[in-house]
């Protein structure tokens, strides 16, 4: 006989405020990567800024009453752009906020496991520039909990 044990559950899972933080550590790192002078470590910067606003973005979503949770219809994977498209399913989305998704999307799915890279030509501080614009401009606004405890 099997021994199941209950599946554990992150108490933080659905926590916009949890989010928030994370990704505001997330966002710290990014920065300090964007913005050495090394141009080796605009890589590592791109996956942290992809993590960064998926942390954002999936922050704003439990705001607005989303779960995590890979049920359909719930906020769930990497997919920059489609979290950006439930995030603004009432109407179109800001296009500077989908293009930055989109580029960073881009640059997790090249940059997570080594192979030949074809899609990060010219990386560097700019990106991280639009990464911080966006976050100020749409991510920040969308992501504080009711309670504005971050």
């Amino acid at each position: 006989m099997q021994n199941k044990a209950p599946k554990r559950r992150d108490k933080y899972a659905n926590d916009a405020v949890a989010w928030q933080r994370n990704a505001g550590v997330f966002r710290e790192a990014t920065h300090l990567l964007f913005n050495h002078g090394n141009p080796l470590l605009y890589f590592p910067a791109a996956i942290l800024g992809h993590q960064t606003l998926e942390m954002f973005l999936k922050a704003a979503l439990i705001k607005k009453g989303f779960q995590i949770s890979p049920i359909q219809g719930d906020v769930w994977g990497h997919d920059l752009p489609q979290l950006v498209g439930q995030l603004f399913m009432d109407g179109p989305p800001p296009p500077a906020l989908l293009e930055v998704a989109k580029t960073f999307n881009d640059y997790f799915n090249e940059l997570r496991y080594p192979r030949e890279l074809n899609k990060v030509e010219g990386l560097g501080e700019i990106e991280g520039w639009q990464l911080e614009d966006v976050i100020k401009d749409f991510l920040l606004p969308s992501s504080y909990a009711a309670n504005n405890e971050i």
